[in-house]
Order: C-alpha cells, then sequence, then structure tokens
C-alpha cells in the first residue's frame, strides 16, 4: 500500500474518531464521501457488527467546484474539517498523523 493511500485512510479514521467523540452515531457517518487527490472514498456501515468500512470509489479523473461566495472557515482544518477554537489550532490539526 502507497503512502498517499495510508495517509488517506488515517486522515478519515481521525475525522471519523473525531465525529463519534462529538457525539454522532456511525449510521449518521455511514455514506459520507472522501476526496484525497483523484482517489474517492466513502464510509460504508457493516450491517453484521456496526462498524464503518472506507471503501475505494474507482473514478479516473476528480473535480470539485465551488461556488465563488462559500468561503472556507478561518479555524476549519482543510484536511479533515473540524471546526477548532484557533486559527493556529486548525492548522496544527492534521498537519502530523500518529
Amino acid at each position: 500500500m502507497t503512502t498517499k493511500k495510508l495517509e488517506s485512510e488515517q486522515l478519515i479514521e481521525r475525522w471519523v474518531v473525531r465525529r463519534i467523540v462529538s457525539g454522532e452515531s456511525t449510521a449518521t457517518l455511514a455514506n459520507t464521501a472522501f476526496v484525497y487527490g483523484n482517489d474517492l472514498m466513502r464510509l460504508i456501515l457493516d450491517r453484521t457488527d456496526g462498524s464503518l468500512q472506507i471503501m475505494r470509489e474507482p473514478v479516473e479523473e476528480v473535480v470539485v467546484f465551488r461556488k465563488p461566495e462559500e468561503r472556507d472557515e478561518e479555524n476549519v482544518c482543510r484536511c479533515c474539517g473540524m471546526e477548532h477554537s484557533t486559527f493556529k489550532a486548525a492548522l496544527e490539526c492534521c498537519a502530523y498523523l500518529d
């Protein structure tokens, strides 16, 4: 497995853990889609044990359009999307993967 794939899965796992800690259920997180480079991944709920699995979806190219009026929140991590109390905390959020 390449470093890129490992990084994307680590980012997704960190995002999931943070959302669950903040009170969301695995059912509400199911079907969330993630884009990392040109990789598209989706969280799938395993009906047998209720866990979330990361499924890669085959795509040739990913294009993301943003509306001009949409602004990025200053205190939001650009990797995982988590909100933080300070801009510095948002920058440091996914800067170093454990």
